[in-house]
């Protein structure tokens, strides 16, 4: 049986679990659940050379608002803003881990965490989960406490995990202790009857 520790933002946790496909492998991180995630998960090389992309990552590149691909790999909307995207790359080859903040045109800056990819840091390949503030939860409280009794706080933690978004990000919001937070989420697989993120990511969102 899997155990509840560690406790990641839903995208880290996956992608450190999905399997890879054939020799491109990279790619592979951004397949099955992960696409049903609304947050962004790309994968690149220390030279920003795009290896992998999740659904959401996709029309995230696609739409060219905040990350875009261009002939010299994924770019953002500035240059001052790509400079620093490759600074944070580079870093997590070191394996080091970086938040950075990504302007768009009229809208809430993207939330950008880039970290060492789990299973080449030697490579130099970096992962990047993209947060954007403006996107909703698809569920709503009431429906998550109609299905499975879980309670206001339940339900808040488990609508911002759904939306993509990390325990220590869920303890901001809320104005919680990450403690209280983990708690919470205990609370929700037993109700859930998950015993990993994954599945509960899976279940939230109407895929289980």
């Amino acid at each position: 049986m899997a155990v509840l520790a560690p406790l990641a933002a839903p995208a880290r946790s996956l992608a450190r679990t999905a399997p890879e496909r054939g020799a491109e492998g990279w790619p592979g991180l951004a397949s099955g659940v992960l696409d049903l995630l609304h947050e962004a998960v790309l994968v690149t090389g220390r030279d920003l050379r795009l290896l992998g992309a999740n659904r959401a990552a996709r029309a995230l590149l696609r739409e060219g608002d905040g990350l875009a691909v261009s002939p010299h790999g994924v770019v953002a909307s500035t240059p001052l803003a790509t400079s620093e995207l490759r600074r944070s790359v580079e870093s997590a080859a070191r394996g080091e881990v970086r938040r950075i903040e990504v302007p768009r045109a009229g809208r809430a800056p993207l939330s950008l965490l880039v970290e060492p990819h789990p299973q080449h840091p030697a490579a130099g390949a970096a992962v990047i989960f993209a947060t954007d503030p403006e996107q909703r939860p698809k569920r709503s409280a009431a429906a998550l406490a109609r299905r499975w009794r879980f309670t206001p706080a339940e339900c808040d933690v488990a609508e911002r995990l759904a939306a993509g978004a990390g325990l220590e990000r869920i303890a901001a919001e809320l104005g919680i202790t990450l403690h209280t937070v983990r708690g919470h989420l205990k609370s929700v697989y037993a109700k859930a009857g998950v015993h990993r993120q994954a599945e509960l990511v899976a279940r939230l969102l109407g895929a289980a």
